[in-house]
């Protein structure tokens, strides 16, 4: 059970500011604040697919036609868990797992939106206050988006039978560009990602004041629109992070033989026993056929 199941009496007093029914020890109304949080993501299904764009408007005429893109793309499992909810009917699904993440280059000054806000300019927000959160938010003019999907309603082809949650956010475009390069570099297999990115999203006051750093996190998000079907929350990669299992090569080991030398290593995997007999039989062979060949020929040439 989660703080944005039940919401009964609440009321909006913005799009990022939620007062509650009950009350705080000094007798003010508890709130829910839409704040910057750090959701952390583990990554896994992780791909990078490269594509030509053809450019509608180009500057010049000798610019090309075509633009090169890459896209990360993974799915991921997270450590805390959104609610989707409105106010007041509560909860209208949750999750832990985010289905569809797209990790997209942009140009840079985009990415940061307005404030370049941080986890800390949401605590003043996020705890015992009675300020409300200003009315665009702390994120305004972030491009990244995190997303809620119900395919009875939505007509993105996301080629899912349940709702889900979709991540789509961006990396200056230099960084994104040179972190692709260093991918290529290895043709080692992937053994981890991680993601660590920033989302406007609900949380309750007494959860923002009592949790520690390594607390389960129950976030809300917003069921927005005159139906109450659309969900979005903002969102920032703070970090991306593939790490590729380590290619190690056979090591040969030395060994002492039985007067006690040392054996320097065999820079080559051993031969069994059976496998030497089988090669020495048939350098046995070669070396008869061979010696009957020089025979006969020196028989041809040298015998009257």
């Amino acid at each position: 059970m989660t703080r944005f199941d039940y919401l009964d009496g609440a009321k909006l007093v913005n799009q990022f500011t939620i007062q509650h029914p009950e009350k705080g020890g000094s007798g003010h109304p508890l709130i829910s604040a839409c704040v910057p949080q750090a959701v952390y993501v583990d990554l896994f299904d992780i791909e990078i697919s490269h594509s030509a764009e053809w450019q509608d408007k180009v500057a010049e005429a000798s610019n090309p036609n075509y633009k090169l893109r890459s896209v990360i793309t993974a799915r991921g499992k997270m450590r805390d868990r959104i609610t989707v909810f409105s106010v007041p009917n509560g909860k209208k699904a949750s999750f832990e797992e985010i289905a569809e993440i797209y990790i997209k280059p942009l140009a840079k000054g985009h990415v940061g939106g307005k404030r370049r806000a941080t986890t800390s300019d949401g605590i003043s927000f996020a705890g015992a206050s009675t300020e409300p959160v200003p009315e665009d938010g702390l994120m305004a003019e972030e491009p990244g988006m995190l997303m809620y999907f119900d395919p009875e309603r939505d007509q993105w082809p996301t080629g899912r039978k349940d709702p889900c949650l979709c991540l789509e956010a961006y990396v200056d475009e230099t960084e994104f560009n040179a972190l692709i390069q260093r991918f290529s570099m290895t043709s080692a297999p992937i053994q981890k990602g991680l993601l660590r990115v920033l989302v406007e999203l609900f949380e309750h006051e007494v959860d923002a004041f009592l949790a520690e750093p390594w607390h389960r996190k129950d976030y809300g998000m917003l069921l927005r629109g005159s139906n109450l079907d659309v969900a979005n929350a903002r969102a920032r990669v703070e970090t991306v992070q593939v790490v590729f299992q380590p290619v190690v090569a056979y090591v040969p080991h030395h060994k002492i033989d039985e007067d006690g030398d040392y054996v320097p290593p065999t820079p080559y995997e051993p031969v069994n026993a059976a496998t030497v007999r089988k090669i020495e039989k048939r350098l046995k062979e070669i070396g008869m056929i061979v010696t009957i060949g020089l025979f006969a020929i020196f028989a041809i040439l040298v015998l009257p």
